[in-house]
């Protein structure tokens, strides 16, 4: 079982960080709005943590992706640790801006129109996990097909959870 943890968080992992990093070029300073709009950071510091944090997934994600590709544990399992970590710095982040400015955008992948919720922290806390999982273990030998669904399903379910707990439910009532 932990084999297929492992394997999906190595599958989900860099799927996420590129799909945020092509969100972010595709809306270039979005990021930069969102960190504005959340005030934790000084204002010297917003432009220079929004490029940080687009080339820290950059360089994780395609690192990850070339190590999972190629079957290099060597470089896949380093990747994926330090994925990890900054996904739990994301969460602990995200926790923080969630509890005391809880109407800022998020800004994830360029996005200003879901809010910063403990939904976003959350993702980033499952993400670091099975980033955490992926980088403990070498990836396993049996199962990859099995592997490869898990962690594309994983991937797109976490992607899109933030959004879909914010989205409201068309005819459902109150109470």
């Amino acid at each position: 079982m932990t084999g297929l943890l492992a394997g999906t968080g190595a599958v989900a992992v860099p799927l996420v960080l590129l799909a945020s990093l092509a969100g972010h070029l595709r809306r270039p300073g979005l990021l930069r709005t969102a960190l504005r709009a959340q005030r934790t950071l000084p204002p010297p510091l917003v432009v220079p943590a929004a490029v940080l944090a687009v080339a820290a997934e950059a360089l994780l994600g395609l690192a990850a992706l070339a190590g999972l590709l190629l079957g290099r544990d060597a470089v896949l399992r380093p990747a994926l640790g330090l994925a990890a970590a900054l996904l739990a710095l994301y969460a602990a982040y995200g926790l923080r801006v969630a509890r005391t400015r809880p109407a800022a955008p998020c800004g994830c992948a360029g996005d200003l129109g879901t809010p910063m919720t403990g939904w976003v922290a959350a993702r980033a806390a499952a993400l670091a996990a099975l980033a955490a999982a992926g980088a403990a273990r070498p990836l396993p030998d049996e199962g990859t097909a099995v592997t490869v669904l898990a962690g594309l399903t994983f991937g797109v379910l976490l992607w899109t959870l933030p959004r879909a707990m914010n989205e409201p439910i068309e005819g459902r009532t109150a109470g």
